[in-house]
């Protein structure tokens, strides 16, 4: 048996190639694969998913003409769509799921639960001991995403320009400038505005605003402490709609759940609006919840 997981975001895209045991023979990697502000028919998603399907299976040192048992890509905002006639060439069967799907696959090894997303976007999907399942957030970021990377970094440059407003410097306002390159709050707004500052490169301003946070920043700090408190109410609101003692058990993936202070305060948010709540730490990682789905598609 020889399997693909495939993890699409909106930063990049990451591929394993894997056997019936689970080892992973080969990993690559591709460009982003979400489709944000690309039209329905665009194939950019399609070829971000060959060029890492492509990396993976050349670094596990198999034939280029190799059909796969199985295919299973998570994709950031996916909704409804058919796999690509490209990726069905390559597989005997394939799956492309939302991107919390292979989350929790990896993070609870498919067990019943709920996991927060915290990356560029933001989402929270629980399943139940019987399949029931729920999902909450993952609107986008002009919809929603709150706690997410993009989030902190919009509510930076917000805070910021509404103290350029008052005639007040802020520290977050002059740290956003060196990181997009620009010399004014004006020239960030335009520079959005016309796509030359992208999301991707807005939400990497996120761990500078930990990292200010960490250094005594009052507004990088409540910025944090409302992420934090913002992706524990996603949890919250899937236990609601579940509500059955499997899915207290909660765990989180995702670049923002890497700086400790956060994943504290959302740990202490999480169980004051989850009675029993079980924080357990991420088991694997999404892509290797794809694989893991993708070898149980084959035994079934």
């Amino acid at each position: 048996m020889i399997v693909v997981g495939v993890d699409g975001g909106q930063t990049s895209t990451v591929a394993v190639v894997g056997d019936g045991d689970g080892r992973v023979l080969g990993r690559g990697a591709g460009p982003p694969a979400d489709l944000v502000g690309e039209s329905r028919t665009s194939d950019r998603q399609a070829q971000a998913i060959d060029v890492a399907i492509e990396s993976a299976r050349h670094a596990a040192g198999l034939a280029s003409d190799l059909v796969f048992d199985a295919i299973v890509c998570g994709l950031s905002g996916f909704e409804e769509g058919a796999a690509s006639p490209s990726l069905r060439a390559r597989t005997h069967s394939v799956r492309v799921v939302h991107d919390s799907e292979i989350a929790l696959a990896g993070a609870l090894d498919g067990g019943p639960g709920i996991v927060v997303i915290a990356g560029t976007g933001s989402v929270a999907l629980g399943i139940d001991a019987s399949g029931g399942r729920a999902r909450a957030g993952g609107w986008g970021f002009l919809f929603g995403d709150e706690g997410s990377a993009f989030w902190m970094a919009r509510r930076a440059a917000t805070l910021a320009m509404h103290r350029a407003d008052r005639g007040e410097a802020s520290a977050l306002g002059s740290a956003l400038l060196v990181h997009a390159a620009l010399d004014s709050l004006r020239a960030v707004q335009q520079a959005f505005a016309h796509g030359e500052l992208t999301r991707s490169t807005l939400a990497a301003f996120a761990p500078a605003i930990l990292q200010m946070a960490r250094g005594g920043d009052i507004d990088a700090h409540l910025i944090r402490s409302d992420a934090a408190r913002a992706l524990a109410e996603l949890a919250a609101r899937v236990h609601t709609r579940l509500a059955t003692a499997s899915e207290r058990h909660i765990s989180y993936v995702g670049g923002l759940f890497a700086d400790d202070l956060l994943r504290d305060t959302w740990r202490e948010a999480v169980r004051e609006r989850v009675p029993g709540a079980v924080i357990r730490e991420p088991l694997a990682e999404p892509v290797l919840g794809a694989m893991r789905l993708a070898r149980a598609t084959v035994r079934t």
